[in-house]
């Protein structure tokens, strides 16, 4: 629910102005990252961070014997570049999928998805994040509403389903939005070269 819940952010950066949806970012990121400094570096914290969050996080979130930020803080990260660097819609259209996409499958495919082709990646799981990749980039809004820019979101839910499905080093919760707004706006540019990001 909570990775759900992240829709919120594409969703109200539809109707917010930029520079105030990168400022609130900005500071939740900064007041995450703070607390994940002091989990390595505080008994007190770190024991009030598993008896708060522990249910919600995987192992190596809360794993001090190696420094890194949890999933959460990937999400918020994912979303200040993608609204930085990507036209609004490529931007609103890359952070749904992470949205519903991932938690749909990663939710599918831990309830049913016995057969796995690779750690914690089943078929199932990578069926349901294509076909709700589908929906999500056909429901965004468009520039144009023309057939290229339909083939432009398929190519980009097949690439990104191909990212998500490959357990790249980096957290998927950056990787997903990272790539499809990339393949996007890539595709954008030469289909559309007069387009005037």
């Amino acid at each position: 629910m909570i990775h759900y819940a992240s829709s919120a952010i594409p969703i109200g950066y539809l109707f917010i102005e930029k520079n105030i949806v990168l400022l609130i970012l900005g500071g939740i990121l900064l007041l995450m990252l703070v607390v994940e400094f002091f989990k390595y570096k505080s008994n007190f914290v770190y024991d009030l961070y598993l008896t708060n969050f522990r249910h919600m996080l995987r192992e190596h979130e809360y794993d001090r014997t190696r420094f890194r930020i949890n999933g959460a803080s990937w999400v918020i990260f994912a979303a200040i570049l993608c609204i930085l660097i990507f036209p609004k819609l490529i931007a609103v259209t890359g952070l749904l999928m992470l949205a519903f996409a991932d938690s749909t499958s990663a939710l599918l495919g831990r309830l049913f998805g016995k057969k796995q082709y690779a750690p914690n990646r089943s078929y199932v799981g990578t069926v349901t994040f294509f076909a709700v990749g589908i929906i999500i980039m056909f429901l965004t809004p468009k520039y144009f509403y023309t057939a290229k820019e339909y083939i432009i979101t398929l190519i980009a839910v097949i690439a990104t389903t191909a990212a998500d499905a490959s357990s790249l080093p980096v957290d998927d919760n950056f990787t997903i939005p990272v790539v499809c707004c990339t393949v996007m706006y890539v595709l954008y540019l030469l289909l559309y070269p007069g387009i005037g990001f």
